[in-house]
């Protein structure tokens, strides 16, 4: 599995978004360079990136979620409204 840089994906998807840093460290009642310091780091508090991914409306457990291939075929798992939901396919 390639290592993916949270920062770099948050930043790219920021700038889609139109999302500055201060923008978000005011929503997150956060220090701008706190911000920009999380923006460097390649790993991410999970809590953290369920809160972005509300945010930003913007699914970042996708970047490492299994691919469909690799997926158990008896659940399906998704990220709903900043929840992980496994759901059971055998019942």
């Amino acid at each position: 599995m390639e290592k993916i840089h949270f920062g770099n994906e948050i930043q790219r998807i920021m700038k889609q978004r139109n999302v500055s840093a201060a923008e978000l460290a005011k929503i997150l009642h956060l220090h701008v360079h706190s911000v920009y310091d999380m923006l460097k780091r390649d790993n991410i508090d999970v809590h953290r990136l369920m809160e972005l991914s509300d945010i930003l409306n913007y699914d970042f457990f996708q970047l490492v979620r299994p691919s469909s291939s690799s997926m158990p075929t008896w659940c399906n798992i998704t990220f709903d409204n900043g929840k992980i939901v496994i759901e059971n396919k055998l019942s």
